[in-house]
Protein backbone atom coordinates (compact mmCIF):
# COMPACT_ATOMS: atom_id res chain seq x y z
CA UNK A 1 0.00 0.00 0.00
CA UNK A 2 2.94 2.30 0.63
CA UNK A 3 3.83 2.08 -3.06
CA UNK A 4 0.54 3.43 -4.39
CA UNK A 5 -3.19 2.96 -4.69
CA UNK A 6 -4.99 1.71 -1.54
CA UNK A 7 -7.78 0.15 -3.65
CA UNK A 8 -5.24 -1.90 -5.59
CA UNK A 9 -3.64 -3.00 -2.32
CA UNK A 10 -7.04 -4.12 -0.98
CA UNK A 11 -7.79 -6.07 -4.16
CA UNK A 12 -4.39 -7.74 -3.93
CA UNK A 13 -4.94 -8.67 -0.31
CA UNK A 14 -8.36 -10.19 -1.04
CA UNK A 15 -6.90 -12.15 -3.96
CA UNK A 16 -4.08 -13.45 -1.76
CA UNK A 17 -6.48 -14.44 1.04
CA UNK A 18 -8.68 -16.25 -1.47
CA UNK A 19 -5.65 -18.04 -2.90
CA UNK A 20 -4.48 -19.15 0.54
CA UNK A 21 -7.96 -20.41 1.39
CA UNK A 22 -8.77 -22.11 -1.92
CA UNK A 23 -5.43 -23.88 -2.30
CA UNK A 24 -4.66 -24.45 1.40
CA UNK A 25 -1.16 -23.05 0.96
CA UNK A 26 -0.87 -20.49 3.75
CA UNK A 27 2.68 -21.34 4.84
CA UNK A 28 4.05 -21.73 1.32
CA UNK A 29 2.34 -18.50 0.24
CA UNK A 30 3.88 -16.66 3.18
CA UNK A 31 7.35 -17.79 2.08
CA UNK A 32 6.71 -16.77 -1.54
CA UNK A 33 5.34 -13.38 -0.43
CA UNK A 34 8.39 -12.77 1.74
CA UNK A 35 10.68 -13.62 -1.16
CA UNK A 36 8.79 -11.28 -3.49
CA UNK A 37 8.71 -8.41 -1.00
CA UNK A 38 12.41 -8.66 -0.17
CA UNK A 39 13.36 -9.05 -3.81
CA UNK A 40 15.20 -12.33 -3.23
CA UNK A 41 13.43 -14.00 -6.10
CA UNK A 42 15.34 -13.94 -9.40
CA UNK A 43 14.64 -10.54 -10.85
CA UNK A 44 12.38 -9.68 -7.93
CA UNK A 45 11.41 -6.05 -7.63
CA UNK A 46 10.15 -6.14 -4.05
CA UNK A 47 6.60 -5.68 -5.33
CA UNK A 48 3.97 -8.38 -4.84
CA UNK A 49 2.97 -10.02 -8.12
CA UNK A 50 -0.44 -11.59 -7.40
CA UNK A 51 -0.74 -13.13 -10.87
CA UNK A 52 2.61 -14.90 -10.49
CA UNK A 53 1.59 -16.26 -7.10
CA UNK A 54 -1.74 -17.46 -8.47
CA UNK A 55 0.10 -19.25 -11.27
CA UNK A 56 2.60 -20.73 -8.79
CA UNK A 57 -0.16 -22.23 -6.63
CA UNK A 58 -2.59 -23.14 -9.42
CA UNK A 59 -3.77 -26.75 -9.49
CA UNK A 60 -1.78 -29.05 -11.72
CA UNK A 61 -4.12 -30.31 -14.47
CA UNK A 62 -2.43 -33.74 -14.49
CA UNK A 63 -3.50 -34.29 -10.87
CA UNK A 64 -7.10 -33.31 -11.45
CA UNK A 65 -9.45 -36.31 -11.41
CA UNK A 66 -11.41 -37.28 -14.49
CA UNK A 67 -15.07 -37.16 -13.57
CA UNK A 68 -17.56 -39.04 -15.72
CA UNK A 69 -21.23 -38.21 -15.32
CA UNK A 70 -23.62 -40.79 -16.73
CA UNK A 71 -26.94 -39.21 -17.54
CA UNK A 72 -30.00 -41.44 -17.81
CA UNK A 73 -31.96 -41.38 -21.05
CA UNK A 74 -34.66 -38.74 -21.14
CA UNK A 75 -37.30 -41.43 -21.77
CA UNK A 76 -36.68 -42.84 -18.29
CA UNK A 77 -38.28 -39.74 -16.81
CA UNK A 78 -41.53 -40.63 -18.63
CA UNK A 79 -41.76 -43.73 -16.47
CA UNK A 80 -41.47 -41.63 -13.33
CA UNK A 81 -44.16 -39.26 -14.56
CA UNK A 82 -46.55 -42.15 -15.27
CA UNK A 83 -45.91 -43.61 -11.79
CA UNK A 84 -46.70 -40.26 -10.20
CA UNK A 85 -50.01 -40.01 -12.07
CA UNK A 86 -51.00 -43.52 -10.95
CA UNK A 87 -50.54 -42.59 -7.27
Amino acid sequence: MAAGDPRRACKSMVALLALAHDRGCEAELAVALTEQMTGREAGGSGVIDVAALQAMFAPVPATMPDIVVSLPPVASYDILLSLGAAA
